[in-house]
Formats: C-alpha cells, sequence, structure tokens
C-alpha cells in the first residue's frame, strides 16, 4: 500500500508536463510542487496567527476574569468544621 501511493505520487510529479523535454518537466514540475506546498504552508501559519490574534483580543475583551479563591476556599486544604464545608461546596460550586 505505502509503495503503491509513493509510486503514484512520483508517477504525477514527473509526467505532470509531458508536452516538454525530460529537464524542463521535472524542473518544472519540482518547482511548482515546492511553491504550492510554500504557498499552503503560509496560509497557515496566516490562518494561526489570525486565530491567536482574535482569540486573544476575544479574552481580553469579552471573557470575565474571576477572582482568586482566598486562603480559606484553597482546595488544597480540606474544611475544619461543617460550617466551613458548606461554605467551600457552595463556594466552589457558584452557588451563591
Amino acid at each position: 500500500m505505502k509503495n503503491k501511493l509513493f509510486y503514484t505520487i512520483f508517477t504525477t510529479l514527473l509526467t505532470a508536463n509531458v508536452g516538454l523535454c525530460a529537464e524542463q518537466t521535472h524542473n518544472a514540475v519540482i518547482q511548482s510542487a515546492i511553491v504550492k506546498f510554500g504557498l499552503a504552508m503560509a496560509g497557515v501559519v496566516v490562518s494561526s496567527v489570525i486565530i491567536f490574534l482574535g482569540l486573544t483580543i476575544y479574552n481580553k475583551f469579552f471573557v470575565k476574569t474571576y477572582k482568586v479563591a482566598s486562603n480559606d476556599f484553597n482546595i488544597l486544604k480540606t474544611p475544619k468544621n461543617t460550617e466551613d464545608a458548606i461554605k467551600f461546596f457552595i463556594h466552589k460550586n457558584k452557588l451563591s
């Protein structure tokens, strides 16, 4: 399966411009393949930058940041009594 795919791609690259002589065909196909690949990669980079900038702007203006939990509601500390456990539960599940 791998060999068939490799041979198909290789044959397509070599026989794309059949009307030209062998040297021109090989150089033209390789150069056009490199140019197409470069354009595709440039498109990927440009779209990645646009998405990154868009999400950065969105997070800056539209996403509300919450205050850092106080030391009383630290996740690593266990509540000492029932009242603290209830306050922790309410705060953690944002019920109030």
